[in-house]
């Protein structure tokens, strides 16, 4: 017979053995999110990088051309993290970026929880190259949005 036991699973997540990877949360491509409110957006996405930093979590931020298209990331995420500066990309699918995957090398972590701006670009092309790379990955939904309800 089974037995319960007071102690939490295995598979539950805990502040130091994964790294968050915030994606794209740029305020010039945000007006165009239709799947969530974009104000609900930004703050779950606000709340979700303050915890992290409350509990001291590895995070990686990114952001896409920042200076040429896409603008700068959510002051909000920012300032959860004021010395960190965000990697900036010319590529859609994050991991493809050199600078990302050092980042998550350096983290030494296995699992990786994502949050992007949109779910279709931001977060299926690094969730299923981590995946195929051996990582174990969890999607905050709610800190995700996208320009229709079927493409998140």
């Amino acid at each position: 017979m089974l037995q319960a036991s007071p102690v939490p699973g295995k598979g539950l997540l805990s502040p130091d053995d994964h790294t968050l990877i915030l994606i794209d949360h740029q305020s010039q491509m945000a007006f165009a999110t239709k799947s969530i409110d974009a104000v609900l957006l930004r703050n779950n996405a606000a709340m979700v990088a303050a915890a992290a930093a409350g509990f001291n979590v590895s995070t990686i931020l990114t952001t896409v051309a920042e200076k040429t298209f896409s603008g700068p990331m959510f002051d909000e995420i920012k300032a959860a993290f004021p010395t960190a500066a965000p990697i900036d990309r010319t590529s859609m699918n994050s991991w493809e970026d050199k600078n990302i995957t050092a980042a998550v090398n350096a983290a030494g972590k296995g699992r990786i929880v994502l949050g992007g701006l949109w779910t279709s670009v931001c977060i299926v092309g690094p969730a299923l190259s981590a995946i195929d790379q051996g990582f174990e990955v969890y999607v905050i939904a709610d800190a995700c949005g996208d320009v229709s309800d079927e493409a998140h």
